[in-house]
Formats: structure tokens, sequence, C-alpha cells
């Protein structure tokens, strides 16, 4: 009577929802906060979110003939390129809105229109600060609040949404929950490591001495074993008296196999996130720096790629919509170009062979195009002259 009630966090309520004990693993709360304590699932949603708010993004219109050029001059392009907010670069905005969609599925942002309805700014919202609630069989409310009170309604067109993996076309499926046994178990097996090291890589054992202690004695000895423990004492050899035995109960780490439990769980957090596990600095001796661009080409085809994909339809389809043959594109040739001498042997070889122009070549480098480089060049041994009869013969 008279207890003034707790007020429950996101994370609380979602417990209760779920029936108290399902985001628990080894007794520990696993949700998107405390995951991103675990060192593996901070990096890999860094790999996926900084791949995705590192290459320039770049807004195109194509022209009449079909080929691509910047559209610098509407809104829109600054808007995505430089400052989507007042508070936000487009690289913070990007990362953020990964990072929320990667670990509980879904990242969402209110459209602020101007006068004319196009979109001026994009601002976030934090994951647990809104719901969607289906109002009929193909209808939807997105209902937005903070830590000041209710927001307000929005209509699916006033909210830019990226998502994860789909469950339907509403729900998507939280990687953090999916993933909750393997992240519980590296989250307990860290703290068990702790608690060897914080005594001295021993946890437990037995003092035995003959006769008995009476409670001063007891207490007296307990004190004196605390302070020989620690890690500052590992090591350091015990002087004991009245026939006194120490016996360990305590299992090595080698025994308890903490470091390959520790990998292990590395792997599979990995795997959940669908990121190669030397992205997040955990190799093995068959990786090696001659294979790492093999690696980084794929984590860019088997990882982003989606999640750029996943960005550029949700931008081209809710923010590009009727202003005209617009599109969005991620500039990765960072990310997969090879050596300096590599891309000059490929560079040289698609001029000469005609089957790139050098203005394309340059494009490809990222620089911009030059007069008089738009014309494909063709080799002497591969051109061709029509004598008169409709024969073909080769220039020598």
């Amino acid at each position: 009577m008279g207890k003034k009630s707790k007020q429950l966090d996101y994370d609380q309520i979602a417990d209760l929802l779920d029936g108290g004990s399902v985001s628990h693993v080894a007794g520990l709360p696993v949700n998107s906060q405390t995951a991103l304590q675990v060192s593996t699932v901070l990096a890999c949603v860094k790999a996926i979110a900084d791949g995705c708010a590192t290459p320039d993004l770049h807004v195109y219109r194509e022209d009449s003939a079909g080929r691509r050029q910047k559209a610098t001059g509407i809104p829109e392009y600054r808007l995505l390129a430089r400052r989507p907010n007042e508070w936000q670069t487009s690289f913070e905005w990007r990362r953020q809105m990964t990072i929320h969609a990667a670990l509980t599925g879904t990242g969402l942002s209110i459209k602020v229109r101007g006068d004319d309805r196009r979109v001026r700014e994009l601002i976030p919202v934090q994951p647990g600060q809104w719901s969607v609630t289906r109002t009929s069989r193909y209808e939807l409310v997105y209902r937005c609040w903070d830590e000041f009170g209710l927001i307000g309604e929005f209509a699916p067109d006033d909210v830019f949404l990226l998502n994860g993996v789909q469950w339907d076309w509403v729900t998507t499926l939280d990687a953090v929950k999916l993933a909750r046994s393997a992240i519980g178990l590296a989250m307990a097996t860290e703290q068990s490591q702790t608690a060897m090291h914080e005594n001295g890589l021993r946890t437990s054992g037995a003092y035995s001495v003959e006769g008995n202690l009476n409670k001063e004695q007891h207490e007296r000895l307990s004190q004196w074993l605390r302070d020989k423990g620690g890690v500052r004492n590992t090591g350091v050899p015990l002087v004991l008296d009245r026939a006194a035995k120490w016996v360990s109960t305590a299992i090595s780490g080698v025994d308890a196999q903490h470091v390959e439990t520790r990998r292990l769980q590395i792997e599979e957090i990995c795997r959940f996130y669908g990121v190669f596990p030397i992205m997040v600095g955990h190799s093995d001796k068959a990786a090696t720096f001659a294979s790492s661009e093999t690696f980084f080409s794929a984590h860019v085809k088997n990882t982003l790629a989606p999640w750029h994909e996943a960005w550029m339809q949700r931008l081209d389809e809710t923010l590009l919509d009727g202003n005209g043959a617009l599109f969005t594109e991620f500039d990765t040739r960072y990310l997969l170009a090879g050596s300096m001498a590599d891309r000059s042997q490929w560079a040289r070889t698609m001029a000469e062979t005609g089957i790139y122009t050098r203005n394309e070549i340059r494009d490809e480098e990222g620089k911009d195009p030059l007069p008089g480089l738009d014309e494909p060049l063709t080799p002497m041994n591969m051109s061709t002259n029509k004598k008169e009869g409709g024969n073909d013969t080769k220039k020598s």
C-alpha cells in the first residue's frame, strides 16, 4: 500500500510480453542494448553499418540517351548526399538507420515535408519509440513518441523505413532475438572468464585446518585468504600452519575450453549476421594477406550488396518517386578496387581493345570526362574496310 510504481522501460515490457524469460539466456538479459556489449555483435553491426554509410550516395538522372548524370540541382540530392536533417550528416544518418535495422529489424525516420510536399528532412526515431498498427487489411498507422511525449501518428507515406529480413510485408525479424542463444552464451562466457581472472585464475577452493575455529578465527582466516587472492597475488606461494591444506576445486581455462568456446561464439554470431569473421578481426591460419582482396570482395558482394539494394530501392520508391527518371546509387568502387598495377593493366586493356572509352574508364576512377575521349579506340588488326562488291577485308 502506498508503494510507488516502478516505470518499466521498453526492454522490460518486451520481456513481459515474450513470457518473461524468453529474452534471457544463462540468466542474462539479451536485448539490443546488452547485445552491443558483446564485441562480436558490435563489430558485425559496425561492419554492415559502415559499409552502408561510408560509400558516397549519389542521386542520378537518366537522360534521353540513357546516360546518367548527377542530379545535383534537386533538393533530394543534398538531403541524401549531405545533410538529411539539422543535426546529422548523411554518413551519421545512414549509419544510425542501418544499426537500428541490423539490431531490431527496422530503422524508421519521419519525413518532414515543405510547402511543395517534397521531403526536406528525415528525422530518425529510436527503436522502441514507435509502433505500427493495422487499421484494416492493407492500411497501416505508425505512432511515434519520445521522452517528451507523443510525436504523432503517421501514414506509411510519411515515414521512411529501412527493413532487414521481413517475415511479412509489415513485420521484420529481430536479429538479436533470433541469435539470443549465441549472444547470451558469449555474454556468459565473458562473465565467467572475468570471474576467473578476478579470483587469480582460480574460481574456488577449500582451505582445511586441524581443529575447530571460533567465529573470530574464521573471520580472520577468511580475510587473510581474501588478501592473498586476486590477480596481483597470482603465483605467490601460501605459507600455511596448523597442518593446513589448500584443495583447489576449480578447473583450469584449458580444461574449461574457454578459448575454443569464445572462438566458436564469434563464428556463430558472424553466421547470424552474414559477416565474414575476418571482417571483425577473427581469422585462422588459412586467411592471409594474399587472400584479403578476395575476402573484401566477398564482403561487398555477399554482405553489403543486399543492404545496399534495400537502401536504394527504398530511397528510389519512397523519396524520389514522381520526380522523373531519378535513382540513387552507392559508389563502392573503392571497396572493390585492386592494386594500382592491376587497375592500370585493366584500363589499358579495356581502352586498347575498344571495349571501354577512355572517358568511361575515367568515370570508373571517379574522374571528370575530358574532351575528345568519348570515342572508342579501334586496334589496327581488328578494323575492317569494305571494298566494292561488299566483301570485307582486313586492313593491313
